[in-house]
This record gives structure tokens, sequence and C-alpha cells, in this order.
């Protein structure tokens, strides 16, 4: 019998536990694709943004627990276009409402201002100052089933949807975005924003970026001025996502190598009589170590595969609730999902570690008496 079918044959002379050692594996697999992808899903998409506007830059307030929170005035934004080396700025004031059974992010953008300006549109035309309108992503409007012309609730307010924008990112795609004073009134937020964004006059010169950096940070204390990768990472909320996450991967990981060293200890105890035979034939402790510990891979390799399937699905939908547009690009996804495999197969070899040992060590004799 091939090796491959033997592994096989052992985990099948008790299909319903290997099943739910599987199942355990993937549980844990599918949790850490999830949860640990989330926070990095934010940084992602939020980065995406800005890089599809052409920001260099971005001002927040120090120390911000939310990304949604944070808070300046919007006049800032003339103070640090002043400064040289900086082309233009655009003062933003974001926040996340419910739009019928989910939430959607709402921003603020200035008309005068580049992102108002270059903002791109499939369909309509732009919101104006005073008046109840709002241009929304055509994800969102797909997954919010209105169209030009039709009508959408924020904030307990109506607002009429004068344009689909047209955008590359997820980001963007599920964002609804007005003028800036129409939100600052919605939300009761006069002259606020929540971030500034910076276009460099030269972008790609190193020393001239920190120069602007270090000019535009001394306009007023607690200022932090960086890329939205830094921005986001440095975001409290951000990093309690991340550490919430990957404790409860820790665990859920720890639980299913608990499941497949049960199983295959199980397992070993069943079959002594067999592993005594196997000694007494002629196979070595290292072949039947190799066996046992063979089991085990198998058996979480199958179980990380189900888990990373079931880690996409749950991401997918931790990100449609919860960060629209916020999702981890294909590339990014492969990599958790290797990640994850990887971490699936060391928790199967962890597992079968004890058992492989214990069965390895059966004096061939003993093993052949046992009942």
């Amino acid at each position: 019998m091939r090796w491959l079918g033997l592994v096989a044959r052992n985990l099948l002379r008790r299909p319903g536990r290997a099943a739910f050692t599987l199942l355990g594996v993937a549980l844990a697999v599918a949790s850490y694709v999830a949860l640990t992808g989330l926070a990095r899903g934010m940084i992602e998409g939020a980065g995406a943004s800005h890089d599809e506007r052409g920001v260099d830059l971005i001002v927040t307030h120090r120390g911000m627990v939310d990304m949604f929170a944070g808070s300046l005035p919007d006049s800032l934004a003339a103070a640090i276009g002043s400064q040289p080396g900086v082309a233009e700025v655009a003062a933003e004031l974001d926040t996340a409402l419910e739009l019928g059974d989910g939430q959607a992010v709402v921003a603020g953008w200035r008309r005068d201002q580049f992102t108002f300006r270059e903002m791109r549109l499939r369909g309509g035309r732009l919101p104006r100052d005073g008046q109840a309108e709002v241009v929304l992503g055509d994800l969102l409007a797909e997954a919010a089933d209105v169209d030009l012309n039709g009508e959408i609730e924020l904030n307990f307010e109506r607002f009429r949807v004068v344009g689909i924008s047209a955008y590359e990112t997820g980001y963007l795609r599920n964002m609804a975005i007005m003028p800036l004073p129409n939100l600052q009134a919605l939300l009761a937020r006069p002259g606020q924003a929540t971030l500034v964004q910076v276009r460099l006059q030269q972008p790609g010169d190193a020393d001239a970026r920190e120069a602007a950096r270090a000019r535009i940070a001394a306009l007023r204390p607690n200022l932090s001025v960086s890329t939205t990768a830094e921005a986001m990472r440095s975001s409290r909320l951000i990093q309690m996502i991340d550490s919430t996450s990957l404790a409860i991967s820790i665990v859920a990981l720890a639980i299913g190598c608990l499941s497949v060293l049960n199983t295959l200890a199980m397992g070993v105890e069943e079959r002594t009589r067999e592993i005594g035979i196997l000694s007494a034939i002629g196979w070595s402790r290292r072949r039947i170590l190799a066996l046992i510990l063979s089991e085990g891979f198998v058996l979480a390799g199958i179980g990380g595969l189900v888990g990373v399937l079931l880690g996409w699905v749950g991401h997918n939908v931790l990100v449609d609730s919860l960060t629209p547009g916020g999702g981890l690009s294909a590339s990014a996804m492969v990599g958790q999902a290797v990640r994850a495999e990887v971490a699936a197969l060391l928790v199967g070899l962890t597992g079968a570690l004890v058992p492989a040992w214990r069965a390895s060590r059966l004096a061939p004799a003993a093993a052949l008496r046992h009942q």
C-alpha cells in the first residue's frame, strides 16, 4: 500500500472523528484569515483610496482613537497650503452612518479643493452646497438599490442621489460624498474636519517631503503628518482590532492543535497492536514516527484549505458590515491564505508530535500483547 493511501486509511477508520477534527482546524484557520486581515484590509483600503487621488501626506490629530473621530479645524487647510513645498490641500470630514441594513462611510469634501474638483463621475453631477444632495460610489449605490435621482436616508435626513462616482478602489466605491459644509451641518460639527490631505510639489524627493512634513507639524501642537498607512497603524482603534484579532486567532489555533493531538492520540491507542506488528516486521521507529506525523499533516492541511475558503467568506462579510471597501486586495489575500495554510500545517505537526513519539516508543512485544 502506498504511503498516502495508508495515511488516508488510518484517518478514515473513524470518519466522524476525523471530520470533527478537520472542522476544528478549519474553524481555527478561518478565524485567523477573517480576523487578522481586518485591520490590514482597512489600512490597505484607505491607502489605495489616497493613492488614487494623488495624496502624498495626510494631517490628522495625533493619538486619534477612532479613524472617524479625529477633529481638526477645516481652516487649517489654508495654513498648510501656504507652506513651501505644498502644491494643494483638501480638508475632509469622515464618518460612518447607517444606510439601509448596513453602514456607509460618508465623506465631506470642500467644493474649491482638489478632491471635490477632480471627483470622477460615472453619471450625474456634483452636489451643491446647502442642498440635500449626495454622490454615491457605484458599489454603494448597487448595495442600497438606488440610482440617479433616487433618495437615501442618512442620520434621519433624506438626500437625493445626484451622481454616481467612478473610482477604482473599493473604499471610494463604497463611499457617499457631499460638500463639507453639508456634512458638518448634518453632524453638528461646524468648522471641523477629520483630516487634511496634502499634495506635494516634489513627492519623489525624500528630503523635500521630510522638510514639508516638519513645517506642517510645526504649525500647531499635536499634529500628526504621515502617509496613510502610518496614520492608520497609529490609530488606537486599528491597534486594538489587530491585537484582539491576533489573540482570538492564537486561541483558536491552539484549540485546533489540541483537537489534532486528541484525535491522533486516540488513534494510536486503538492501533497499538497494529503498530506493534509494523515494528515486529521491520518498521523503524523513525518510519512509525513519520506515519503519525503524516496523518497530522494531511488532516491539518485539508482542514487548512477548507478554513481558508471559510475565512475568505467570513472576511468579506466582516468588511461589508463593518468597513465597506476595506477588504484585502487579491494579492494580499493570497499572502494571507499562504500564511494561514502554513499555520494549519504547523498546528497539525505540533498536535501530532506527542502521539507520534508515543507510537514510535512502543515496544513490539508489549504492543502485540495489547488488547
